[in-house]
Order: C-alpha cells, then structure tokens, then sequence
C-alpha cells in the first residue's frame, strides 16, 4: 500500500519539476481550470499563500500580457517574476485587505493556497485552516468586482459544512473540489464559490 500511495505525489513532483514549475501544487490549479475554466487574458487575480509560487507561474500565463498578477505569502517566493507578476512577502492575519486596493484596485479572482503550519493535530490544524479560509472570504468580500469568483482551500473537518454554507450566501454558485494532484491520503478540499452576490 505504501507504495501506491507515494507514486501519483511522486508523479507530480517530476511533472512540476520537468515543466518548470516551483511546485507540484500547479497540477491542482490546472486540474480545477481545466474543468471550471477559472482564467481568461486580461484578468486581475489575487494570489494569497502564494509561495513557492508555481500558481502564480500558471496564472500569469493564462491571464496574459493584459493580466495581473498579485501574490501574497509570509514567506519568499522560491522564483524570479514576469512583469505582469507582483509579489507581497506579508502575513494575511495582518494584512488588511483595504491596502492592497488602495495599490491595485479590484480583481476579477481570488485564489487561496493558505495553509497552516501543521501540527500533526487533526482537529486543530482543521480549525486554523478554516480561519484562513474565513479570512480568504474577508478578502475575497472587500477586494472582488461584482460578479468575481473565489477558490479556496481548507482541510476537512467538523466546520468544513458551515464554511461551504455560508460561502454560499455569498456567492450564486459554490463547488466543492479534490482536484487530481491532491495527496490520496490529504483532508484538503478547495472551494469555489463563483460570481459573488452583491452586497446591497
């Protein structure tokens, strides 16, 4: 059994690697793409945890030259930038989302990757994965254009249902994912929640 479970992570590693990318992590975005169509040219899309950076790297090639990209992570990006690339080294528990659009206004999608430091406790690193994918949504709330969309990953657990029903008044449409490229044995999910309803 062992065995099994490690050939598909193994498999991505090589692919990401071989392809360029900075981490296997890009498989679980183009798996999501592929069958929700999340990019067109010219969108501006927010990247939060986006370090090591392999999301930005899809992105900033699917939104084109007339795209933007912005990635935020406490930690460094392990690659260098496009131009159409901008990244913030900052900790989203701190950060307030009204400073980011003083400096780049709305955007069309918000991606979230963030994660937290895992302790090996189910409960708790499910509990603080739902915090930031609450704090994902506050962003998401304060930063989309009418009509903008956001994927979000958290780990399963007892608070996962509440998550997804409130993403769903306030969003018209939320998807449940386990893309390919996840880990087999990994409780994260991601969710998409697609044209957010207005908040009048």
């Amino acid at each position: 059994m062992a065995k099994t479970s490690y050939k598909k992570p193994d498999y991505y590693a090589r692919k990401a690697k071989a392809e360029g990318y900075a981490a296997r992590s890009v498989f679980k975005l183009e798996n999501i793409d592929k069958k929700h169509r999340l990019f067109h040219k010219g969108l501006k899309v927010l990247d939060l945890g986006a370090a090591p950076g392999s999301w930005m790297q899809y992105t900033a090639a699917k939104v084109g030259k007339s795209g933007k990209v912005v990635g935020v992570d406490i930690n460094p990006l392990s690659r260098g930038l496009s131009l159409r690339e901008t990244f913030l080294q900052g900790d989203v528990l701190a950060m307030e989302p009204e400073e980011l659009k003083d400096e780049f206004g709305v955007f069309d999608l918000v991606l979230s990757d963030l994660a937290p430091k895992t302790t090996g406790h189910k409960d708790t690193d499910h509990f603080r994965s739902v915090q930031l994918a609450f704090r994902a949504l506050c962003f998401a709330e304060a930063l989309l254009r009418p009509g903008g969309s956001l994927l979000v990953k958290v780990f399963q657990g007892q608070e996962f249902e509440e998550l997804v029903k409130t993403l769903r008044t306030r969003f018209q449409k939320v998807i449940t994912l386990k893309p390919e490229g996840s880990r087999p044995e990994s409780r994260e999910m991601f969710i998409l929640g697609q044209a957010i309803k207005s908040s009048e």
